[in-house]
């Protein structure tokens, strides 16, 4: 690839378009409270706090990647360890990023040849973040948020529509068979191809058991980001921060990211509303750009400290074993086939 090609791929409105709002969303956040403050604080994060946020994201990778075994072991597909966890760890490296949660989706189907298609697959991530979602809206709508009464019923509504939007995909997906024969343009019948995979492992996955177990695990692995959060809360000068308090502002932080289905950045977005919500429960727009920065910081490095060299490591014994060839644009439009 030239110097040439690669400035046209980066250049073009579905790449450059999120990288631009991203930077003026996080150009926000960072204007909203005293900045120099803010890094001084975050400076003074104690090596404790910092092994803390390492041990909960450990636990939080943990049980988020044994959630999605369990998941592609009842779509009856059987990746093998190495290639889960390089698939996982890809991610949720790219997780901040706009559909980056899909990554490991293509890198699934990138080193299984035909094994593993990226429409069945997804339909694994598609529940993960589905339960993911219904989780941060319960917590909002059960605890709620002081200044914003009205949050508890909007998130209520919300969760019942999502509810109701999945069982209306599974009740109803079967029509898109009947569309099938009169779609005639490539990319259209790419997309319900991919669609269709989707619906039947949606459907293959509804089982009360399963659907428990992977609730309970969204649970317990958002706890730990909270406890994580909670403690970096306090290090950064809010020595009052609660569990619960921590727990509405970052669950009403990611609600925005999960509902719009991982198509919003991350990074920009999570802060401008994480400070919002903090204010709203009467901490200062200083006091909140510290947490939601010091969290970011924190936990971000936590998490490219264990996936980072998981990646490196097994990206090199997978690729001559598989074959995988370099990942591009193109192969992303085959491993979607």
């Amino acid at each position: 690839m030239n110097l040439r090609h690669a400035l046209r791929m980066v250049l073009q409105p579905r790449v450059i378009l999120p990288v631009l709002l991203t930077a003026a969303l996080l150009a926000v956040a960072l204007s909203l409270g005293d900045l120099g403050k803010v890094l001084i604080r975050i400076q003074s994060i104690p090596i404790w706090v910092m092994a803390v946020a390492l041990g909960m994201a450990i636990a939080y990778l943990a049980i988020k990647g044994w959630q999605l075994h369990i998941l592609l072991n009842h779509l009856k597909l059987h990746p093998g360890f190495h290639r889960l966890v390089l698939a996982f760890s890809v991610g949720e490296l790219a997780v901040t990023l706009p559909f980056g949660i899909f990554a490991q989706n293509w890198v699934l189907s990138a080193t299984g040849g035909g094994e593993s298609k990226f429409g069945r697959s997804s339909s694994a991530t598609v529940v993960m973040l589905l339960v993911e979602t219904v989780v941060v809206l319960l917590v909002l709508a059960v605890i709620g948020i002081p200044r914003w009464p009205q949050l508890r019923t909007v998130a209520a509504v919300f969760a019942f529509g999502l509810l109701l939007l999945v069982y209306l995909a599974l009740r109803f997906g079967h029509l898109t068979e009947r569309i099938h024969p009169r779609i005639h343009g490539k990319v259209l019948r790419k997309g319900l191809n991919q669609l269709e995979d989707l619906i039947q492992g949606l459907q293959t996955v509804y089982q009360p058991k399963l659907i428990a177990a992977t609730l309970l695990s969204a649970v317990v692995y958002l706890a730990a980001l909270t406890v994580a959060f909670m403690f970096v809360g306090r290090s950064v000068g809010i020595p009052h921060l609660g569990f619960l308090t921590a727990a509405t502002i970052y669950a009403f932080s990611l609600a925005a990211i999960l509902l719009a289905g991982g198509m919003l950045s991350q990074i920009g977005t999570v802060e401008v509303l994480g400070i919002g919500a903090a204010q709203a429960w009467g901490l200062s727009l200083t006091d909140g750009l510290a947490l939601m920065l010091g969290f970011r910081i924190v936990w971000t490095g936590a998490i490219w400290l264990v996936n980072l060299p998981l990646m490196i490591v097994l990206w090199r014994t997978l690729k001559p074993a598989e074959k995988v060839k370099k990942l591009s644009a193109d192969d992303f439009e085959k491993a979607a086939d």
